[in-house]
């Protein structure tokens, strides 16, 4: 029998669950704060330069593809995408340069050359490794909706993670697998993702490094929002409503009150808000105890005159002292004296994302959430130390950036509702991950998102409506 569900929040999470169950039949309402679908997913412009908003790497395709799958769609016809080879360019501080690629005789070539023949030698296994890692703990640990602590740690799911060694530390793994410092870093930072350092992170994680390495980056022509678009479009196709401009002050198990005064009921209400901002804000149940938060991004969107060809489509720079800048974001939260950043250049695989003569250049800077306040002075700092570090290495010029947006920590919370600015949402860290992660039903309110169960990242976020609406499901039908 059809019901009436309403989703607060357009995000990618909110929008997959509207899709999911108005393919089901079901009357869908989908209420936006803002004036696009996306949340973190969305698009931006500058000037006539064409950014994706938040993410930028299209991995582990398969949520992706089982959502279109699972409608009756296929992914890869309504979205065309590209693999990004190499999947990005890596700048140490030394000068030393590596092109991370998923095909595996390049980029043996690549590591022999920065680090000899032993840290060569161990790469295929290293691979080998991570991928029956990640064949383990996806099926098993990450698409599923756990029923107690019984079914979490049952004798045959210990014994995968004693197995796999999926809980010991992700740095000592990697460190005792390479020789070379750089490799240990290109094969360990991914976690930042997750909002934590790899010297606190459990070896499950080294999965990301899979996804990079032995299933490639991805990009769809258009921009990662566009996967959001394409989700939205097709929810409405199905008979989904979707309310942009339409913020919410509260929420119940059965309706919904918008900030004009608008009540709206429900069978069911699932939100797709920051979790820790849509239990206190929203729901009015905080948790009793604080969760812990990933760090936040400066994030530059820049209309740059001329080009830099020394950038690849995506580029990460390494500082100097790599364990000093992830203590200054996840430990004592400081000014980041060296920082590490993403430089992002999406031009290079779609020319339509900026006009001839220009580039669409996305800095990505880490820095603390807002329990270190971020100012005026902490953002002029971060530019002047990212912009020296880009003018030593490709030859950038302040002077030729024509037009510009930024987000940073303040933003983040005050447009996105993002805890803290945290740009990343709650950390993964242990005991914040799988069973012990926020579940997603809570006083009679379901909960989708990157802050909920499965965890951080589009993936994710795709199986945590999954999850979502399997939960939905069983109550529905019971």
């Amino acid at each position: 029998m059809a019901k009436h569900i309403l989703v607060v929040g357009a995000g990618l999470g909110g929008l997959a669950t509207a899709l999911r169950l108005a393919h089901r039949g079901h009357r869908v309402t989908v209420l936006e704060k803002t004036d696009q679908v996306g949340g973190r997913n969305r698009r931006e412009w500058v000037e006539d330069c064409r950014f994706d908003g938040g993410p930028t790497l299209l991995m582990m395709l398969d949520p992706f593809e089982k959502l279109f799958r699972d409608v009756g769609e296929d992914f890869q016809k309504v979205l065309p995408i590209t693999l990004c080879d190499p999947s990005y360019r890596v700048f140490y501080s030394d000068g030393i340069q590596i092109d991370g690629t998923p095909n595996m005789a390049r980029m043996l070539q690549e590591i022999e050359r920065v680090s000899g023949p032993k840290d060569a030698r161990a790469y295929p296994e290293f691979i080998g490794r991570i991928a029956a890692l990640y064949d383990a703990s996806i099926p098993n640990f990450v698409r599923n909706n756990f029923q107690g602590l019984g079914s979490f740690a049952s004798p045959r799911q210990l014994a995968r993670v004693l197995k796999h060694k999926m809980l010991s530390n992700l740095a000592k793994q990697v460190e005792r697998t390479f020789d070379n410092e750089r490799l240990r870093m290109l094969f360990s930072f991914q976690t930042m993702y997750l909002g934590l350092s790899p010297y606190d992170a459990p070896w499950v994680y080294s999965t990301l490094a899979y996804m990079e390495y032995g299933q490639g980056i991805w990009y769809p022509k258009g921009g990662l929002p566009t996967i959001s678009e394409a989700v939205a479009e097709h929810a409405v196709k199905r008979g989904a409503e979707i309310r942009l401009k339409s913020p919410v002050q509260s929420v119940n198990p059965t309706s919904v009150t918008l900030e004009s005064g608008e009540v709206i009921k429900a069978d069911a209400v699932v939100v797709n808000a920051d979790l820790p901002y849509a239990r206190k804000q929203l729901a009015r149940k905080p948790p009793k105890k604080p969760w812990r938060n990933s760090c936040s991004a400066y994030v530059l969107y820049l209309k740059v005159r001329g080009d830099l060809p020394k950038l690849l489509h995506h580029n990460v720079f390494f500082g100097r002292d790599f364990k000093g800048n992830l203590d200054a974001l996840f430990h004592s939260p400081r000014l980041v004296e060296d920082p590490a950043f993403y430089a992002c250049v999406s031009k290079r695989s779609d020319a339509s994302a900026a006009p001839e003569g220009y580039m669409n250049l996305y800095l990505l800077i880490p820095c603390p959430n807002q329990k270190f306040p971020f100012d005026e002075a902490q953002r002029q700092h971060l530019r002047d130390q990212v912009f020296n570090r880009l003018d030593n290495e490709v030859g950038f010029d302040p002077e030729d950036i024509v037009a510009e947006k930024s987000r940073d920590p303040n933003t983040w919370q005050s447009e996105l509702n993002l805890h803290e600015g945290a740009a990343f949402g709650l950390s993964a860290d242990t005991f914040q991950s799988a069973f012990m992660r926020p579940q997603n039903t809570h006083d009679g309110v379901y909960y989708v998102g990157a802050s909920t169960i499965p965890g951080n990242g589009l993936p994710m976020v795709l199986i945590s409506a999954e999850l979502v609406e399997d939960r939905l499901r069983r109550a529905i039908d019971s």
